[in-house]
């Protein structure tokens, strides 16, 4: 499992499959973003992802979203809730996570799932993002 095409393939799709048989199940739904998200540590590997991550990011709204998600429930705050948000935007943290995110986010005790993107919608998402991810895997490694 040493290139991101063998982690696709054994790892990510196996457990986005797995939330496929589960729709309703917020577990499955976070192990698939999980799964996604960490993917980029076999494309980057041996380097630190950081650069990588943030070019995905910004080529890649789902991706981006697979990211927030995985890290939301890692580290309670995903890094885009804490970014400040212009005047008149509306914050993407809001659309994902529910309205009550935004300047309560040390206090969030919201569920996942309430307020923000349904269960439906990230399994849209995901399925995207492992488009995607599928895609940087053929420009390194080819097919």
């Amino acid at each position: 499992m040493n290139t991101l095409q063998r982690c696709l393939a054994d790892i990510v799709e196996p457990t986005f499959e797995d939330f496929k048989r589960n729709p309703r199940s917020v577990r499955h739904a976070f192990l698939a973003c999980v799964a996604a998200y960490h993917s980029i540590d076999r494309a980057s590997h041996p380097k630190i992802p950081g650069n990588l991550r943030k070019k995905w990011r910004s080529e890649s709204l789902e991706f981006l979203i697979v990211d927030m998600v995985a890290h939301k429930f890692k580290h309670v705050i995903s890094d885009v809730e804490k970014q400040r948000v212009s005047v008149g935007r509306i914050p993407l943290s809001a659309i994902v996570f529910g309205s009550r995110t935004l300047n309560s986010a040390p206090f969030n005790t919201r569920p996942f799932n309430q307020g923000g993107i349904d269960l439906h919608n990230l399994f849209f998402v995901i399925r995207d993002a492992i488009a995607f991810l599928r895609e940087q895997a053929e420009k390194l490694n080819g097919p």
